[in-house]
């Protein structure tokens, strides 16, 4: 059976100038889908990306991950979006990948489906309202930003 999961990588230092994504395609046959890094040489990268394979293939592919020294962090449920904070300026629709925020065009009113999120956190950048959050935040009482 195949599996789809969101993963978050950080990458040592060590490991920016290395191929190991393209090890973990050749080595593990995973398909991976990189949504969003941020990597530069000598530093600490960062990525969020979608991993599908086999149940087998994905415990394959996330220790050898951790075998190069690649941190896996697999994200909680996402975002809230408080439509009482929003003020629909559309912002969020306008950067979101994943097509989980909209603007109807005939109402211009922001929706939200947590189904299309795939857990970028652009939305939450743009939102001067603090109308999405990470689940965390919210959890915490905070506005995020």
């Amino acid at each position: 059976m195949t599996v789809s999961i969101s993963v978050l990588l950080s990458f040592p230092g060590e490991c920016v100038g290395e191929p190991v994504i393209s090890g973990l395609v050749r080595e593990c046959g995973l398909e991976v889908n990189i949504l969003h890094a941020r990597i530069s040489p000598s530093e600490e990268g960062r990525m969020l990306a979608r991993l599908e394979g086999t149940e087998d293939l994905m415990e394959r592919g996330l220790d050898y991950l951790s075998r190069r020294g690649v941190g896996v962090t697999v994200p909680g449920t996402g975002f809230i979006w408080d439509e009482d904070l929003c003020v629909h300026c559309g912002a969020c629709a306008g950067i979101c990948p994943g097509g989980a925020f909209t603007v109807d065009h005939d109402t211009l009113l922001v929706s939200f489906d947590m189904s299309g999120c795939i857990l970028c956190g652009l939305c939450m950048e743009v939102c001067y309202y603090g109308a999405v959050q990470s689940v965390e935040d919210h959890m915490k009482g905070g506005s995020g930003k």
